[in-house]
């Protein structure tokens, strides 16, 4: 082939080139729009996050995008495997410097723990931070698909989300009959006693079980008195207090308070401890949590139901 037929063949090649339609590579960007109604853009889905809420990070694990997460707040522990992470603190004592030092893309914090002035140190230093503040279990829902959307885990969000409907709507089906109460008891007598009220998960929990939330005429989570629990004198008490394996159960403790004695729950033992934040985080356990206490209570209920009259 000589030298003209080949010029020829190349002017002709790069002729049907000019002329091809052009196809850009395809837009990965995208923007959420948080919990705080602020907007976040993003180029891609996320490589590398931290995760300053233990909720955050169960939802990442949960999505199946731990392989993403470099560092975890002080008070993430489940799973197991998040303690593999690096802690880099909470509130007042989160270690900023050491973040932004492990260079993620965006770090996931709550408004109630952490700071408007760390957020400014974070983005200033061109991190992304998305608030994820849920409090009740719509909320939860919404922290799920806005964690799946920015990990480019949508489909997963969407199915923890249905995973954890079918869950509750099996629960309203079938709602415990008799007008029975609750006490959720979220810090014990010791340290002084908070409970759950209206707009909080637990008090949704309570209401499609069919159950009555003793302080459910109280706001979000509150500050009770024992004369208060002892004057509502609820049929079953839910805690979620933490035990070490030394002295009494706290399920024991509450059976053993001075004065509580004559607490229907306390006569007849119908006291559950939930010590692993299934019931008390806006996490994909809610439904975990929730569905351990319906048949606790459905168990109890049997149980009494079959117990000889005294």
């Amino acid at each position: 082939m000589n030298r003209k037929k080949i010029m020829a063949i190349l002017i002709a090649a790069l002729l049907l080139l000019a002329m091809a339609p052009a196809y850009a590579a395809e837009d990965a960007s995208f923007t959420v729009t948080d919990m705080a109604g602020r907007e976040v853009k993003f180029d891609k889905p996320v490589e590398k996050a931290v995760a300053l809420t233990a909720s955050d990070c169960e939802i990442i694990f949960a999505l199946g995008a731990e392989e993403a997460l470099v560092g975890r707040g002080e008070y993430c522990d489940y799973p197991a495997e998040v303690f593999d992470l690096p802690s880099l603190g909470s509130g007042a004592n989160t270690n900023i410097e050491q973040i932004i030092a492990l260079e993620p893309e965006v770090v996931f914090l709550s408004m109630m723990a952490q700071t408007q002035e760390q957020v400014d140190q974070l983005e200033k230093a061109g991190v992304r931070v998305v608030v994820s503040d849920a409090q009740d279990i719509a909320g939860t829902y919404t922290a799920i698909s806005l964690i799946g959307q920015v990990m480019g885990k949508q489909a997963e969000a969407d199915k923890v989300i249905a995973d954890m409907q079918a869950v509750f709507d099996e629960i309203k089906a079938n709602p415990i009959e008799g007008d029975k109460t609750i006490y959720f008891e979220v810090s014990p007598l010791q340290w002084g006693l908070w409970t759950a009220g209206t707009g909080t998960f637990m008090n949704e929990v309570a209401e499609m079980m069919g159950l009555k939330n003793c302080f459910g005429d109280v706001a979000g989570w509150a500050s009770v008195s024992e004369e208060q629990v002892l004057e509502r004198n609820p049929d079953f008490i839910m805690t979620i207090t933490m035990y070490f394996g030394e002295g009494p159960t706290p399920e024991e403790e509450i059976m053993g308070r001075t004065g509580w004695g004559n607490v229907t729950a306390v006569q007849n033992g119908d006291i559950l401890n939930l010590p692993n934040n299934e019931l008390s985080r806006p996490a994909p356990r809610l439904a975990e949590g929730a569905q351990m206490l319906y048949d606790f209570v459905v168990e109890s209920l049997a149980a009494e139901a079959l117990a000889p009259a005294a």
